[in-house]
C-alpha cells in the first residue's frame, strides 16, 4: 500500500525534514523508500505467481510422462514375456496358489508341460524294415567291465531304428543276442554298426539335425520341418534338444582336448567375445583359436578370468585380441593388439573433427600406419617382401609408431586414441618379430560371426545348459572344418565310436 505525502498539509510539522522519532530522517524520504519497497514486493509476487504456474505445468508434464513411461515398461514386459519368458518370468504375476501348485515336492518350480487337453505325440512303429543286422553279445560288461558275461537261452531282442543312410530314409532291424553279466546281474548289449542303443532315431539323422541347428543356424522348430521335407522323417523340437544333450556329453573329451591343444601352443591364439541373450539377461560367448583349433566357451560374465581358465596360467604363446581390458591379466609369451580395430576407430572418430586440422591428419596417419602394417604381413607371408625392402618397411613402422605416440593432438577423441596407443605401445608390432602372428584379430571374429547371425534369428538361449551345449558342439564343428572334415561326419563318429578314435580322425588331415 502506497503512503501519500502532503508537504503542505494543514497540520504542518516543523520536524518534517528532521523527525526526532525517525532518528533525524526526513519523513518524505522514508515514505518514498516505503513506496519503492511496495513496488518491489508487487513485482516479486507477480514473478512468484508466474513461477508457480510454470511449476504446475511442469508437474503436470512430469506426471503425464511418468504414466507414459509405466505404460511403455508394461508393454516392453509383455513383449519380452511373449518372446523370451521362462516359466519363472511368466509366473511372476501369477496367483500364489497357482505358484504353489506348479512346484514339485522339493519346492522348485516344475516345468510348464503341455496345455490341458493337448493330445500326446508318439512315433509310429514301422511295419517294414529295409534290412536286419544280428548283433553279438559283448565280451566285457559295459557297466562294471567284468568278463563274466553269459548268454541266455531266449529270443533275440529286436530294435527298430529309423535313420538316414547314404542320403535316404532307411529302417534297420537290429537283433541282439540276450546276455547277462553275472557280476552286476544286468542284461548287457553292445551297439551294432550305426546303432544308438535305446533310440528310435539313428546317428545319421541326429548328426544332420544338430549340424543344421548349431552350424547352419536354423531354429529348433524349423530343423524338424526341414528334415521332414527332405527325407520324410518326423520328430519334434524337444527330440532335437535330446539329441544335443547326448552329443554334448559325448563331445566333452574332444572339447577338453581342443582347449589343451590351444593352451600348450607356442604360436598365436586369437581371442574374442560377443554378447548373447540368456533368458532375457546378458551372457557371452568366448572364442579362442588358431588355424587348426577353435574353442568356444559360454559364460554369464565378460570378466577376464574366462580367458585365463581356457589358456591356463602358463600360456607361452602370443595372444591376439582387441583392446578389451579383460585380457590384460592374461599371462602370455607376447600380446598382439588388433590393428584393424585401431583403423576402424580412426575412421569413425575422424568424422568428428575438422577436415583441416592436426587431429584429422593424426587419424589419417593412424589409418596409413595400419594399412602398411597389414600389407607387410600379407606380402611377407606370400614371399613377395624380403631382404632390404622388408627391413626398410619394418623400420618405417617402428618410427611411425613412435611418432604417432608423440604427436600433439587437441581433440578429445584424438587424445583418447593416442592414449590407447601409448597404453599398448609394445603390443602393436609383435607380428613383425613373429611371422606366424597376424596383425589383426580377424580369425576369431570370423569364427564367432555365425553366433552373431544366429543371435538375430533365435534371440538367444532359454537356459545356461543350452548355451554350453552350443559352445561344445560348435567347437567340434569349427575344429573339424579347419582339418578338412565335415562336421556332421564327426558328430556321427561321436555317436558310434569311442572318443579316442574320434580324436584321431578329427586331427587327421582330410
Amino acid at each position: 500500500m502506497s503512503i501519500p505525502i502532503y508537504p503542505n498539509h494543514e497540520h504542518a510539522c516543523p520536524n518534517v525534514g528532521n523527525c526526532p522519532h525517525l532518528g533525524g530522517a526526513s519523513v518524505i524520504s522514508v515514505a518514498m523508500v516505503a513506496n519503492q519497497s511496495e513496488d518491489t514486493r508487487e513485482s516479486s509476487l507477480r514473478q512468484i505467481r508466474l513461477l508457480e504456474k510454470r511449476n504446475s505445468e511442469l508437474l503436470s508434464d512430469v506426471v503425464s510422462l511418468q504414466e507414459q513411461l509405466e505404460r511403455v515398461k508394461l508393454e516392453l514386459k509383455i513383449e519380452r514375456q511373449n518372446k523370451f519368458a521362462t516359466n519363472e518370468q511368466s509366473d511372476d504375476d501369477a496367483k500364489p496358489e497357482l505358484q504353489e501348485a506348479n512346484q514339485d515336492d522339493s519346492g522348485r518350480k516344475a516345468k510348464r508341460g503341455a496345455p490341458v487337453g493337448h493330445p500326446g505325440w508318439f512315433r509310429k512303429t514301422p511295419q517294414e524294415y529295409d534290412w536286419d543286422i544280428d548283433v553279438k553279445a559283448p565280451r566285457v560288461c559295459p557297466c562294471c567291465a567284468s568278463r563274466q558275461v553269459i548268454l541266455l537261452d531266449a529270443d533275440p531282442l529286436e530294435h527298430l531304428q529309423e535313420d538316414i543312410v547314404d542320403g535316404q530314409f532307411r529302417v534297420v532291424l537290429y537283433r541282439h543276442v540276450v546276455a547277462k553279466c553275472i557280476a552286476c546281474d544286468t542284461l548287457v548289449q553292445k551297439a551294432g554298426p550305426g546303432e544308438v542303443l535305446g533310440s528310435r532315431i539313428g546317428p545319421g539323422l541326429r548328426s544332420k539335425a544338430i549340424y543344421l541347428r548349431n552350424v547352419i543356424g536354423i531354429t529348433y522348430r524349423k530343423v524338424p520341418r526341414a528334415i521332414e521335407e527332405l527325407f520324410g522323417i518326423t520328430f519334434t523340437a524337444a527330440a532335437l534338444i535330446g539329441f544335443e544333450k547326448a552329443l554334448a556329453k559325448l563331445a566333452e573329451p574332444v572339447v577338453d582336448d581342443i582347449a589343451k591343444k590351444l593352451a600348450s601352443t607356442d604360436g598365436p591364439v586369437y581371442a574374442d567375445e560377443t554378447y548373447w541373450t540368456l533368458d532375457g539377461d546378458r551372457a557371452y560367448f568366448w572364442v579362442h583359436g588358431n588355424e587348426q583349433f577353435i574353442h568356444f566357451t559360454f559364460e554369464t560374465t565378460r570378466a577376464g578370468f574366462v580367458s585365463r581358465d581356457v589358456l591356463g596360467p602358463d600360456f607361452c604363446g602370443t595372444l591376439v585380441t582387441d583392446c578389451y581390458g579383460g585380457y590384460n591379466a592374461q599371462v602370455a609369451g607376447a600380446k598382439q593388439k588388433c590393428l584393424a580395430h585401431l583403423a576402424r576407430t580412426s575412421r569413425d572418430w575422424q568424422k568428428l573433427v575438422a577436415p583441416v586440422s592436426a587431429d584429422y591428419q593424426f587419424f589419417e596417419d593412424v589409418k596409413q600406419f595400419v594399412q602398411r602394417g597389414t600389407r607387410l604381413h600379407r606380402r611377407r607371408k606370400a614371399g613377395k617382401l624380403k631382404g632390404a625392402a622388408l627391413e626398410s618397411e619394418i623400420l618405417w613402422l617402428r618410427n611411425e609408431l613412435e611418432r604417432l605416440s608423440l604427436t600433439d593432438v587437441e581433440d578429445e577423441k584424438a587424445i583418447q586414441l593416442q592414449g590407447r596407443i601409448l597404453r599398448h605401445l609394445s603390443e602393436w608390432l609383435v607380428f613383425i618379430d613373429d611371422p606366424r602372428v597376424s596383425p589383426t584379430n580377424n580369425l576369431a571374429e570370423r569364427a564367432i560371426r555365425p553366433l552373431v547371425v544366429l543371435r538375430k534369428i533365435c534371440f538367444g538361449s532359454r537356459s545356461r545348459e543350452g548355451g554350453e551345449r552350443m559352445a561344445d558342439l560348435m567347437s567340434v564343428a569349427e575344429t573339424a572344418r579347419r582339418h578338412g572334415h565335415r562336421a556332421s561326419d564327426i558328430y556321427y563318429g561321436l555317436f558310434t565310436r569311442p572318443p579316442d578314435e574320434v580324436l584321431r580322425s578329427l586331427y587327421a588331415p582330410a
